[in-house]
């Protein structure tokens, strides 16, 4: 029997690598799923190692870091960020010191043993990283710049919606 061609489900593409939402999604599922086996030997998951080293990035500036103030750096979700940082301070990579001035809040901070774990980390990812954006050549400048304009436009929007807006900042 053979299938009538209105019992498929229309596409506005004709092939699936002509879908540009598609063929990002694949891309980066690619690029994670390579951060996550260069990190496993060190005991850390990718979204471990971006709060961990979003912690570490964050101590260099004279403000206090909280679980807020991390996830808006690493535009990551707020209850996952809380999922993971139990995951890391349960390993003591960081500490967790109750705020001063704000009683429910918590100020974050990276052990000398999250440190030391995430010094190697770093040397892997960006291994990984420069494996990975090889194939770009002199573009990946430019490429680099083309997902900082996709972060800030679609943030904007976000922020007209209601959203909060994050902060980015072009690299030029």
């Amino acid at each position: 029997m053979d299938k009538i061609i209105d019992d498929y489900v229309k596409f506005p593409k004709r092939r699936t690598d002509e879908s540009l939402g598609f063929v990002f999604w694949q891309t980066t599922t690619l690029w994670q799923r390579k951060m996550n086996t260069a990190l496993k030997p060190l005991g850390l998951t990718l979204a471990q190692f971006v709060l961990l080293a979003g912690i570490a990035w964050l101590e260099r500036f004279d403000q206090p870091i909280t679980q807020i103030r991390l996830a808006r750096h690493a535009r990551t979700d707020i209850m996952m960020t809380s999922d993971v940082l139990k995951t890391l301070e349960t390993r003591k990579l960081i500490e967790r010191k109750q705020m001063k001035q704000d009683a429910r809040a918590n100020t974050l901070s990276v052990t000398k043993s999250g440190k030391e774990l995430v010094k190697k980390a770093i040397d892997l990812v960006e291994k990984v990283d420069n494996d990975f954006f090889r194939p770009l050549g002199d573009q990946s400048d430019a490429f680099l710049q083309n997902l900082l304009n996709l972060l800030e436009s679609n943030q904007t929007e976000d922020k007209k919606k209601g959203g909060e807006k994050i902060i980015a900042k072009n690299h030029k």
